[in-house]
């Protein structure tokens, strides 16, 4: 039972249940953030509010998306066989764990008011009673309940391709709402607190509002303690479950895991590879907090294959979207039954960020970018002849010029291939600026080459040609190689593509061929050049391509209508 809470098979219904808790916590932190205009206006806003919140179906709702969010919260947590954990993940279940401790006060008060009594709920009476006794408790509340939720969002978000582009936005967003609820509940209290200072008009106020007496308060407390009492058992029996599985386990036949480059552990026969690696310290990437979400923590099975279980349907699942072969698996999933011998397949993170900082696109993300390959026509044939010293000089003074044309629009040399390179532009600036950097630091390394070849004249006796290939699409970005040397790095489709097209140039005698998708994004006047629809090996369908005798030729900035090319004949 507790395997099956801590695996993600209820993974989806986790998430569902926490996104209507988000969802509620996030209206009522904006109706608190009005409180900054005045308390008229947070009043008609909760007005609005309470139409959609307090309906009976969506007050069921929310009834069951926390009951059903906190049970397999406690469940996942009494499943665990380890507790140590990355740092935000022990945020986020510390934060699970303060979150009904001080919801209880608030959702018993709110409950027995509107059913036990005719207690008139708005934000003018609210905000009296609550400042300044019970400001503090209500301000952690909200403050903890979004800060479980943004973390769970993170964990949810963070392997989505969009996600680092707008991480960000989304941060100044997460912590702005927060502070802006947090000041508008203050405004709006001091605004009622000075408005009900005559003793006469609050005692005018308390009978509109139906203020509960003495009695009402106290049987409130009865139900709030009571509540508080329920859920610290079932606290103890999390502990108490915990500690009885880390006894069994004791006694349980272990196995011995060796991991590739690594050590090599014995450990208890039950907890989950990525458990395993946990308990002993091990480095082991896993972005999604071992959820089957991404495909960071995976393995590949070296020894001790034939005994293993088969992978459940969101490890089938991962593993399929990553083409992955028979013999990799997911460490969350895993629960080995026998000796082990693994390779960590993703560079653990702290080696990663030990080495080059941490970079959120290191563990692998899919991204769609603009790629740029090029390649010095004939340099075989130029180098031939000339001492080694003058082939590096050669090449490096070219490089240099080329490096800085891309450099100077935002792209990123991904690698040189011997005289030649390929560079990714749009990583951080999205699809479109990408493409449209990629044709500029085209056109850019074209003019350059002018430069290069008149100054280079007395070296070479005749001048450098290139051939240029842009692409757009998506590729997968990570650090990929030995742990010690691993670099970031694309791969995919996107990236064999752009380099037929770069080596099309020499057929098609041109310097520069687009991809039809390439110029569309950027938004290029292309009419006056060729196309063709072409096939590629390797390429699924046929691709539609500009060929453009000179990058100089090209202006990128300028709207064309898509598709008003003129074909080649």
């Amino acid at each position: 039972m507790l395997e099956l809470l801590n695996g993600p098979r209820l993974q989806p219904l986790r998430l569902a249940s926490g996104l209507v808790m988000f969802t509620f916590v996030a209206l009522h932190l904006a109706n608190h953030a009005v409180g900054l205009v005045d308390l008229a206006a947070m009043n008609t806003v909760q007005d609005w509010r309470l139409v959609l919140t307090h309906a009976a179906p969506v007050r069921l709702l929310l009834l069951i998306a926390i009951l059903t969010h906190i049970t397999l919260g406690l469940g996942k947590l009494a499943g665990r066989t380890t507790l140590r954990m990355p740092p935000m993940e022990f945020a986020q279940i510390a934060s699970g764990f303060l979150v009904p401790i001080l919801l209880i006060p608030h959702a018993v008060a709110i409950t027995y008011f509107s059913t036990q009594t005719s207690f008139f709920y708005s934000y003018t009476s609210v905000a009296y009673l609550l400042w300044p006794s019970q400001a503090l408790w209500q301000s952690v509340l909200l403050t903890v309940a979004w800060l479980h939720g943004c973390i769970g969002l993170h964990f949810w978000l963070r392997i989505r391709p969009w996600y680092s582009r707008w991480r960000v936005i989304l941060f100044a967003a997460a912590v702005a709402l927060p502070l802006l609820a947090l000041t508008g509940f203050l405004s709006a209290a001091r605004e009622v607190h000075a408005a009900l200072a005559d003793a006469d008009t609050l005692a005018k106020a308390r009978a509109a509002l139906h203020w509960p007496d003495a009695a009402t308060v106290a049987a409130m407390r009865y139900v709030r303690d009571l509540c508080w009492l329920v859920y610290a058992g079932f606290i103890v029996s999390i502990f108490v479950t915990y500690a009885a599985r880390q006894l069994a386990l004791r006694s349980a036949p272990s196995l011995k895991v060796c991991y590739a480059g690594g050590p090599t552990v014995r450990a208890p026969i039950g907890p989950s590879l990525l458990e395993i690696s946990r308990m002993h310290g091990v480095e082991h990437t896993s972005v999604c907090g071992g959820r089957a979400r991404c495909s960071t923590c995976r393995v590949r099975i070296d020894d001790g294959a034939a005994p293993l279980s088969l992978p459940g349907p969101a490890e089938r699942a991962t593993l399929a979207r990553i083409g992955a072969s028979s013999n990799v698996r997911l460490a969350c999933q895993l629960r080995p039954t026998t000796d082990l011998a693994v390779t960590r397949l993703v560079t653990p993170m702290a080696r990663a960020t030990s080495r080059a900082g941490f970079d959120p696109d290191s563990q692998g993300v899919e991204k769609p970018v603009a790629i740029l390959f090029l390649d010095v026509r004939g340099f075989t044939r130029i180098s031939e002849h000339r001492l080694p010293f003058d082939v590096v000089f050669l090449l490096n003074q070219f490089f240099a010029s080329a490096g800085e044309a891309i450099r100077a629009e935002g792209g990123w040399i991904d690698k040189y291939m011997g005289d030649g390179l390929m560079a990714v532009f749009g990583r951080e600036s999205g699809l479109a600026e990408g493409c449209r950097a990629a044709i500029m630091a085209a056109r850019a390394i074209d003019l350059a080459l002018d430069e290069l070849n008149h100054r280079l004249a007395s070296e070479l006796g005749e001048q450098l040609k290139i051939g240029i290939g842009i692409h757009a699409g998506p590729v997968v970005i990570g650090r990929i190689g030995a742990p010690d040397t691993a670099a970031l790095t694309v791969i995919g489709r996107t990236v064999n593509e752009a380099s037929r097209l770069e080596a099309m140039t020499k057929e098609k005698d041109c310097q520069l061929i687009l991809s039809r998708r390439v110029a569309e994004r950027a938004r290029i006047d292309t009419r006056r050049f060729a196309t063709e629809t072409v096939e590629i090996r390797g390429a699924v369908e046929k691709i539609d391509i500009i060929i453009i005798p000179s990058a100089r030729d090209l202006a990128a900035g300028d709207p064309s209508e898509p598709g008003s090319e003129r074909r080649a004949t």
